[in-house]
């Protein structure tokens, strides 16, 4: 069984015409949504029917404008609800945003929904999951919830969020609105939690891999002679892995506190000032550590990709021609700087994840060329690639091969078929990694 929790519904009156629609909206789901369309405060304290009102309700929805977030009577609102919070933990705040307005870091902290990005249907739909609650013998009440997934569920067949891990319940406080929007979602399992990325499935079959000096002038030997490469379906991260989902390893001690690095130090400290962002400073060790924490956590098979899923991932447009043609870039074959992160940009840092979808790849992956260099599963051996000549040996110490240049390298990093090779233990600024999963059921073996 479910239903809704009370809610109380915070807004500015000088936005009454747009609220109006809001609560008419949620009141005909079925949700108990109080709303004062007339002002009942007193002086400079809050009337007595809201004080019971917000007493009362174990939601509290602040509708985001401007004329809101300068209301006196909407921060008395929320600071009083701030305070019943630090009370009874089974409360929830719920900020919506419904007209442009820049998001306090305060409220950013909690989990919020962007009515302007998603729609107003969409928007009411995503308020209603948050308030729903379930039956409290099968379900906490203590945070919103999402429609339960299946215990082992298939890949999306186009990209989206990861499949919920196996009896998992949401933790959206691990998930920055910034990432939330992207498809990123946290998770609890059994008390450890974890945030899962949107992915990119990749179908399967035969692809040319590798560089013809003839059509590409930045070609380096490495990258040559192309050939046929034949590859299994499989499903990719949208985005490089983010502080945001290694900072759940490192709380569970899963994984180090990434090292200060090479080329320019930077702090983990640093780091968990910009969760939306890459982490860097990984070893191939670490990444590895944390896609078998990952794996084992959500019953799912991550990994990182090998060298050749990779490259399918990046430059394969498998609708171009008679069947597919690669990418110089993921974008296409003319290097574009408002499309990657990478020198020619200028920013000299990372960026967040998802800042360039014009530079999406033919499978929609996202920051492929530049920001970070990522590693693969591949040893750096001369081509053809073959999976079964011992470049796929996972116990070798040999360098290892990263794709995709990075913010500290120029347009011919970034093109989809450069390679670049590092030791295992390597450190760097300018290294991070993304990880693919297996694209059968989730958690099979």
């Amino acid at each position: 069984m479910s239903g809704y929790r009370a809610t109380f519904l915070s807004h500015a009156h000088a936005d009454n015409a747009l609220c109006d629609r809001y609560a008419a909206a949620l009141t005909a789901r079925g949700i108990d949504a109080w709303y004062d369309r007339t002002n009942a405060q007193v002086g400079h304290l809050l009337g007595n029917e809201i004080q019971a009102e917000l007493q009362r309700r174990s939601a509290f929805v602040l509708l985001l404008t401007q004329h809101a977030l300068d209301s006196f009577w909407v921060d008395l609102e929320t600071q009083t609800y701030l305070g019943l919070m630090a009370q009874d933990r089974t409360r929830l705040l719920l900020s919506v945003r419904i007209a442009p307005c820049v998001v306090p870091p305060m409220l950013n902290a909690f989990l919020w929904i962007d009515a302007l990005a998603l729609g107003f249907d969409a928007a009411i739909a995503a308020i209603a999951a948050a308030l729903t609650v379930h039956d409290a013998a099968s379900t906490p009440a203590s945070q919103p919830h999402l429609p339960p997934s299946p215990p082992q569920p298939t890949l999306p067949t186009h990209p989206g969020p990861a499949p919920a891990p196996p009896g998992a319940t949401p933790a959206h406080h691990r998930t920055p609105m910034s990432l939330y929007s992207l498809g990123f979602r946290g998770w609890n399992v059994k008390g450890v939690e974890c945030v899962l990325p949107p992915i990119c499935p990749v179908p399967g079959g035969v692809f040319i891999m590798g560089s013809d000096k003839a059509l590409d002038k930045d070609a380096e030997d490495d990258e040559t002679p192309p050939y046929p490469v034949l590859v299994d379906d499989f499903a990719i991260g949208q985005h490089p892995v983010t502080v945001a989902e290694y900072a759940c390893a490192v709380r569970a001690k899963a994984v180090r506190v990434p090292p200060e690095g090479s080329y320019a130090k930077t702090t983990w400290d640093q780091q968990l000032q910009r969760l939306d962002h890459p982490v860097v400073c990984v070893s191939w060790h670490d990444a590895v550590a944390y896609a078998a924490w990952l794996s084992k956590l959500a019953g799912q098979r991550w990994r990182l990709p090998s060298e050749a899923e990779w490259e399918k991932m990046a430059r394969w447009d498998a609708q171009a021609g008679s069947g597919g043609r690669a990418r110089r870039y993921p974008w296409g074959d003319s290097f574009d700087k408002a499309k990657g992160n990478t020198r020619e940009s200028g920013i000299g840092a990372t960026t967040p994840v998802g800042r360039y979808p014009g530079g999406a790849s033919p499978y929609d992956a996202q920051d492929v060329a530049g920001n970070v260099w990522e590693w693969t599963s591949s040893l750096y051996k001369s081509y053809a690639y073959n999976q079964n000549d011992g470049r796929e040996d996972r116990n070798s110490t040999e360098n290892r091969v990263l794709r995709g240049g990075s913010w500290g390298g120029g347009a011919g990093d970034a093109r989809a078929a450069s390679r670049d090779r590092y030791r295992l233990d390597g450190l760097s600024v300018l290294g991070g990694f993304r990880l693919a999963v297996a694209a059968a059921r989730a958690g099979s073996s």
